[in-house]
Parts: C-alpha cells; structure tokens; sequence
C-alpha cells in the first residue's frame, strides 16, 4: 500500500500561508551564509533591513509610499534612509548600473533621457550619462544619430565578466543571477503562465577532470545558441528578453568539514 502523500499545491493552502512558504524557501542562500560565518541575528536583521530598503526606493519614488508599504512611520522610514545612505558600499555601483543600462538597450535603442527615465529614482542623471559613457568606451554600446537625435543601441558580443578580478563585476553578476532565479520564482509560483519559466537540478557523481570538460562545454553550448537565437530576434515583433543561467558546484562538503 502506497503512504499517502499530502497535497501541498497552492489550490489546498490558503494564499497568504503559501505566499509565506515560498518566501520563507527564498531565505535559504542569506540564512545558511549567516549560520555558516555565525553572524548574530541582529546582523543578519539590518541586511535584511537594508535590503528591503534599497528594493523599495528603486521601486517607489516617494518616502510615504514606502513607509505605507513598510508599516511603519516616516519619521522611521527616513531614519533607514539616513542608515542605507551611510553605508556606501551598500549602494548601486557603477558597474551595477552600467549593466541595468546595458538590459534596457537590449529591448530597444533609447536616448540619453529614456534610459534616464526608466532607471531606478535613485540613480541621477549624471551617473546614467557616465555609465553610457563608460560603455561605449568598453565597446559594449554604441551611439546612432537617429534624425539628430541620438540613441544608443547594444554591440551584438559576448562580454565575459564572471572570471574579472574586481569585487564589483563578481557582487554584480551574483546580483544579476539572483534577479534571474527570482523572476523564475516569482514566473513558477506566482503567475498566470508558469510554463513561461522553467528551472532544473540535476545531481550526479562525476570525475573533477570530466566535470570542467562539461561544464565548458555547457557555457559554449549557451552562448552559440544564444548569439543565434538573438540573431533571428532582431526587428522580429514577438521577441522578448530572457534570462537563462546555468552553473556547476560541487555539493560534497566533506572538504570543508573538519
């Protein structure tokens, strides 16, 4: 006789308890990191604190919107404002906002005054002028006179960033990975087309020597179809943008034990 196995779709869970477990299984990666350095529950709190202040403000632009959304005053609001703004480092950097300009160029060429317009309330003008400047010299963009007006359009490369030295190109791509995991998350659980995203784990035993081979071979496959892919997409009226990630660890922690 089979046990009988509890239906846990979310047509058998109330909404608001099966929103809160998919955001508790959304903690995992900042808990387990907590615990494994043995950072103290006050830490781990003003991260999460800062965290969801930073995503608030780059969603909303006014303070009493944001403290609507928080529960709390904006007397308290302005305070974590105050606390975030001190902390630099938490900031957006320039590398982050060069690639936030970089995605918006890959759904359509834009001016000066509409990328300025679509990025975050926080960044100003002239930082988006300096991150457009920075990547036409990079070779990443490209300025067009559209009729006088210039626009600026993305150089159909590939640019390789997650082997680049700096801390800021690593944070920035662990960043882009996780706004690529969360919209998937977000596309499975809580929308009206789950098939629209798809995800997979895929866990075996392997040699050191053979798991390298593959996993270049894997970035290789990608980036062929991929260049492919955006090939046939251009002027096409039904393209949108994707995000596909991949990745290789070894999950063994015996290693790291001892």
């Amino acid at each position: 006789m089979q046990p009988k196995v509890s239906d846990t779709s979310p047509e058998r869970i109330p909404y608001p308890e099966y929103l809160l477990r998919i955001l508790f299984a959304s903690f995992y990666p900042a808990v387990k990191m907590a615990v494994d350095h043995n950072y103290p529950l006050d830490t781990v709190k003003d991260m999460m604190t800062l965290a969801l202040w930073r995503e608030a403000k780059r969603k909303h632009a006014t303070i009493n919107l944001i403290s609507l959304i928080f529960g709390k005053s904006t007397r308290t609001v302005k305070a974590l404002s105050a606390r975030f703004n001190k902390g630099g480092y938490f900031e957006e950097t320039e590398t982050n906002l060069m690639r936030r300009v970089e995605d918006l160029l890959r759904q359509r060429p834009m001016t000066m005054d509409e990328l300025g317009d679509r990025l975050p309330h926080c960044n100003e003008f002239d930082s988006t002028r300096l991150a457009i400047q920075a990547l036409v010299r990079e070779g990443r963009i490209e300025a067009v006179d559209d009729g006088g007006r210039v626009r600026y359009g993305v150089v159909a490369c590939h640019h390789d960033l997650y082997s680049a030295d700096g801390w800021e190109h690593r944070i920035d791509a662990l960043q882009e990975h996780l706004e690529a995991v969360t919209e998937t998350v977000r596309r499975r659980f809580l929308s009206d087309e789950p098939g629209s995203a798809a995800a997979r784990t895929f866990t075996f035993r392997a040699r050191p020597d053979d798991m390298q081979a593959f996993r270049e071979e894997l970035f290789d496959f990608v980036r062929a179809r991929y260049r492919e892919m955006e090939g046939r997409a251009v002027d096409a009226d039904d393209a949108r943008i994707y995000a596909v990630y991949t990745g290789a660890t070894e999950t063994d922690p015996a290693e790291d034990e001892g």
